[in-house]
C-alpha cells in the first residue's frame, strides 16, 4: 500500500471479499446518512472487493488494500490514516492490525461476527493467543447465538457482545410508490387491479411450470396476468416456443402492449422494476437443482416471493425469508401452483420488508454503537 496517497479518516472499515464489501457498504451508508462528513476509509483484499466500492459506495469514501500484518507496515499504515475506529467484518483476525490499534487507543469493532466449527476448532490450538486478541475488542456483532458461543470458547468476552443478525440482508431499499408501480403495469400493458405473478431468472423445466400454471389457473381467473423473465435471453424463442406449442398467447416486452396476459422479458436490466409491479414472485433455478438465483430482490421491492427446494446457493437467504415472512418455499411445480392460488385468494398471506425493517436491521443496531461511539471520540 502506498501510504503517501492515503488521507486520514475517522472510521477504518475492513472487509475481505467482495460479499463482504459489498455488506460492509449498507454500513458506510448508514454512517454517512446521519453524519454526512463522516471520513471512511474502507481496505479490501482482492480486486472484485475493489471494484464493489468503486461501483457501490458513496464517492467520498477512500479505500485501498489492506496492508501487509506486519508491525511496520501497520505502523506506517496507521500514520497515515488515523482512524478513530476500527471496524472489521466477519471473522478476520490480524494479530498486528489489533496490537497496533490497542497500542494507540483506536477502537475495535468487530461486526457481522461469525465462526464456523471447523474454523473454531482450527484456532482452539492458538486460544491464549485468541483470548489476549479478543480481549483487545472493544465490542462484537455476532449473526447469531452460535457464532458467539464460538467466540466465547475461544476467550471473546461476552460482555462486550451483541447478537444482532446479519447485515447482509440490508441491502437499501428502492424507492417504492403506488405512482412507480402503476406505471410498470402499464407498461406491460397491466391494469390497476390485475394480479401480477412475476416469474424471474427461470430456467429450463421451470417454464413448462409456468404453462402448467397458466392453464389451471389463468384460464378460471380473468385478474390474472403472468410475467416470465428467463435467465438467459438466448433462450427467448425457445419459452416462446414452448407458450406456442400450448396454444398460450405470450407477448414480448419489446412490442406494443395488446390484451396478452402473458408477458416475455426480453431485455435486461428490468426484473427489479418487473418485481416492484407484482403481487407475488417466483425466483427461478429453484425448482430445477441448479441451487437457485437471488431470492431477495423480490423482497427487496416489496412482493413476497416463493421458490422450489433447491436452494445450495441461496440457503442462507431462504432462511431470512421464511423466519420474517416474506415468503416460502415448495416442493414442486404442482406445490407452485397451489400457492399462487392460495394467495389470489387471500388464503396465505406475506409480509412486505419496510423501512422500519431497515431502522431496526443488524446495520442500523452496529451503526448506532459506532456512531455513539464517534460522538465521544
Amino acid at each position: 500500500v502506498d501510504t503517501a496517497s492515503l488521507s486520514p479518516a475517522d472510521v477504518w472499515l475492513h472487509a475481505a471479499s467482495a460479499g463482504e464489501t459489498k455488506m460492509i457498504g449498507y454500513l458506510a451508508r448508514y454512517l454517512l446518512d446521519h453524519i454526512p462528513h463522516l471520513k471512511i476509509h474502507v481496505t479490501t483484499m482482492t480486486p472484485a472487493g475493489r471494484d464493489v466500492v468503486d461501483g457501490d459506495f458513496p464517492s467520498s469514501v477512500s479505500h485501498s488494500y489492506f496492508p501487509l500484518d506486519a508491525p511496520s507496515t501497520m505502523r506506517r499504515f496507521l500514520d497515515a490514516v488515523r482512524p478513530h475506529m476500527i471496524v472489521v467484518a466477519e471473522t478476520e483476525i490480524w494479530p498486528n492490525l489489533i496490537r497496533s490499534a490497542t497500542s494507540r487507543g483506536i477502537a475495535l469493532v468487530l461486526v457481522n461476527g461469525r465462526m464456523s466449527a471447523k474454523a473454531a476448532g482450527r484456532y482452539k490450538w492458538v486460544k491464549g493467543a485468541a483470548r489476549r486478541l479478543f480481549g483487545a475488542y472493544n465490542h462484537f456483532f455476532f449473526k447469531t447465538t452460535e457464532d458467539a458461543a464460538r467466540f466465547e470458547t475461544l476467550g471473546a468476552p461476552l460482555d462486550k457482545a451483541t447478537i444482532a443478525g446479519d447485515m447482509k440482508f440490508d441491502a437499501p431499499l428502492p424507492l417504492r410508490s403506488e405512482g412507480r408501480r402503476q406505471e410498470i403495469r402499464s407498461r406491460l400493458g397491466f391494469g390497476e387491479d390485475d394480479y401480477v405473478f412475476v416469474a424471474g431468472s427461470t430456467r429450463p423445466g421451470e417454464e413448462v411450470v409456468m404453462a402448467d400454471l397458466h392453464d389451471v389457473l389463468m384460464t378460471h381467473y380473468d385478474r390474472m396476468r403472468m410475467v416470465i423473465a428467463p435467465r438467459h435471453l438466448d433462450r427467448l424463442d425457445e419459452v416462446t416456443a414452448l407458450f406456442a406449442s400450448r396454444r398460450i398467447d405470450i407477448r414480448r416486452y419489446e412490442s406494443v402492449p395488446d390484451q396478452s396476459r402473458v408477458v416475455l422479458i426480453d431485455q435486461m436490466g428490468l426484473l427489479n422494476d418487473i418485481y416492484m409491479a407484482a403481487d407475488l414472485a417466483f425466483v427461478g433455478g429453484t425448482l430445477v437443482e441448479l441451487g437457485g438465483h437471488n431470492l431477495l430482490e423480490p423482497v427487496w421491492s416489496g412482493t413476497p416471493v416463493v421458490y422450489g427446494p433447491y436452494l445450495d446457493n441461496v440457503r442462507d437467504a431462504a432462511e431470512y425469508i421464511e423466519l420474517n415472512n416474506y415468503g416460502a418455499r415448495v416442493s414442486s411445480g404442482r406445490m407452485l401452483i397451489s400457492m399462487v392460488e392460495d394467495c389470489y385468494h387471500g388464503r396465505t398471506q406475506f409480509a412486505v420488508k419496510t423501512e422500519s425493517d431497515v431502522k431496526n436491521s443488524p446495520t442500523a443496531t452496529a451503526g448506532d454503537y459506532i456512531l455513539n461511539c464517534l460522538s465521544h471520540a
